[in-house]
């Protein structure tokens, strides 16, 4: 159905127009090597965050380690969906993609669910519970897509991937600013 791929591209292109602008965000908080004496600095007007507590670095850091694998797995989550509706509009191969994405949701869910915050974090950490759990979730759609074809499914699962996509980006400003990786 041509409006479900409409529907799934211009999904896309609000996933990728957030990511850019996350982009431009480091860029324009990320000084340059040399300013010219004339150049408003940027980074003066934008209000630094405090650094993390030892408490919040251990949480961003045991965090890190789901995080790392949820941003690959977000990805691929979408790029197979894409090539459902753009190449292959072949089920078998899209459940296929998805089924272990959809496994690794869940069990990234649970494994946030275990990282205990500390009590300044405990906001930001239910916010990346629930983008897993709404990963989790969009996968599912899409499994149930495979079996039964109907793309509102798609759809559903297209508005859950972006809201996560969404949430993960804002915790990542909390405790990764720029994507600081925590060691």
């Amino acid at each position: 159905m041509p409006g479900g791929r409409s529907l799934l591209l211009a999904g896309v292109v609000v996933a990728l127009a957030a990511i850019t602008g996350a982009a431009w965000l480091h860029e324009v908080r990320t000084p340059s090597v040399a300013q010219p004496a004339q150049t408003v600095n940027v980074r003066a007007a934008i209000p630094q965050l405090p650094a993390l507590t030892a408490d919040e670095e251990r949480f961003a850091t045991d965090l890190w380690a789901v995080h790392r694998e949820a941003t690959r797995s977000a990805v691929a989550m979408s790029f197979a969906g894409i090539a459902y509706q753009t190449e292959n509009h072949d089920a078998h191969a899209l459940a296929q993609k998805i089924e272990p994405l959809a496994k690794f949701f869940h069990d990234a869910e649970i494994q946030v669910r275990a990282i205990s915050p500390p009590p300044s974090l405990s906001m930001t950490h239910g916010r990346y519970l629930g983008a897993m759990a709404l990963y989790a979730s969009a996968a599912d759609e899409m499994l149930k897509f495979t079996d039964d074809a109907d793309l509102r499914r798609l759809d559903e699962a297209h508005r859950m991937d972006v809201r996560a996509s969404q949430d993960v980006l804002r915790v990542g400003e909390v405790l990764w600013p720029g994507q600081y990786k925590p060691h």
